[in-house]
């Protein structure tokens, strides 16, 4: 009975872990793909970028709102301010190791949204934190490189032939719970734009989900860093 338990054991968590897509050694366009380039896509330094945003809220009510972010990848914090398209403040909240709420106006002021919101803004535009466990390309022969986080969370980030990106993130049974779709800028001025995307499309599956897609108005670099390799 002890072996049978161990064996179904065993058997589902090999099932679990069949729900995460498999990783292929690197071929094809993917070839020159290596694990120093994983973290591409995010930028560096400390940026301000105001987003027109289209949100899908839970139920599939839409609504348009101005979202001006400002991010520090070294010190990872972030400050959100989401206006209305009239200009009107609804909040104002700022992540440094917690969330503080300047300003929440329903329903916008809840510590469940804003916590939500800062997460999506690291999973967005910071590297993950955890460790890089595997690389490689997806069956699609886009490259791959896979993290898990502290929490358990694990995070592919993906990058397509074309330079688009994308991040999905799995839950610690492996369901996904959101993917993060980005269309590459165009080049402008001092830094590489690929890493600040003209389109962003976030979908939360997780209940209550939603999705937001976001347009780059603008980008503002709020201190020189060197681009890394």
């Amino acid at each position: 009975m002890k072996h049978l338990c161990l064996l179904i054991s065993t058997m589902g968590l090999v099932l679990s872990c069949s729900s995460l897509p498999a990783v292929y050694p690197l071929d094809g366009p993917a070839a020159s793909f290596s694990s120093h380039n994983c973290g591409w896509m995010f930028p560096e330094g400390k940026w301000q970028f105001l987003h027109s945003i289209e949100a899908t809220m839970p139920g599939g009510e839409k609504t348009l709102i101005m979202g001006l972010t400002v991010i520090s990848s070294r010190a990872r914090t972030a400050r959100c301010v989401i206006m209305t398209i009239e200009g009107l403040v609804v909040f104002d909240a700022q992540y440094d190791r917690q969330v503080i709420i300047n300003r929440g106006i329903p329903p916008f002021d809840s510590e469940a949204f804003a916590k939500g919101l800062m997460d999506d803004i690291q999973l967005m535009f910071f590297m993950p934190q955890g460790q890089l466990f595997r690389s490689g390309a997806l069956k699609n022969g886009s490259a791959v490189c896979r993290y898990q986080n502290p929490d358990g969370h694990i995070v592919d980030l993906i990058t397509d032939p074309d330079d688009s990106w994308e991040l999905k993130q799995y839950s610690k049974d492996f369901g996904l719970v959101r993917t993060v779709k980005a269309s590459p800028g165009k080049r402008a001025g001092h830094f590489d734009s690929n890493r600040i995307p003209s389109h962003l499309e976030l979908t939360a599956y997780s209940s209550p989900g939603y999705a937001l897609v976001m347009d780059l108005v603008e980008a503002v670099a709020l201190e020189t860093v060197p681009l890394t390799p």
